[in-house]
């Protein structure tokens, strides 16, 4: 299934697609990039982090980071739609990491305190995934 961002936008209800709108026109798209027809960007809303999208057109497909369950789609995805429309120029052209699923069973076979080691090294590593993950978490359970 091929998707026209018009079509994604269309499924936005009204409130959604002003706020996806003010988002981008506020420049709260970032780090943008593109190849072929896949988008993928981080959004600043009103969390401290920002939250990550991507847009498969071929598939068919979207994800973004926000804990956003009253809708198909959120102000994050209707601001990277309308970037992509309106400021092509903002996405660089690179090439993606793959947007398949990431292999766990490595991960699922360790044991507890292994994964928890695992776990506090990578903090250690990239606090700053850490606490973006941690807040997506907690905003998801609230």
């Amino acid at each position: 299934m091929r998707l026209e961002l018009e079509s994604l936008l269309a499924l936005a209800d009204e409130r959604v697609l002003e706020r996806g709108k003010t988002l981008f026109l506020r420049g709260a798209v970032l780090e943008a990039a593109r190849s072929r027809n896949r988008l993928q960007a981080r959004v600043q809303g009103s969390a401290p982090f920002p939250y990550r999208v991507e847009i498969d057109l071929n598939k068919g497909e979207w994800r973004c980071s926000c804990p956003y369950t009253w809708g198909p789609v959120c102000k994050h995805l209707v601001a990277v739609a309308f970037a992509a429309l309106e400021a092509p120029e903002i996405f660089a052209r690179k090439k993606l990491g793959r947007s398949t699923p990431v292999n766990l069973k490595p991960l699922l076979e360790l044991s507890d305190d292994e994964l928890l080691r695992f776990l506090w090294q990578l903090a250690e590593e990239r606090p700053e995934l850490m606490e973006e993950f941690a807040y997506n978490l907690m905003q998801r359970y609230e």
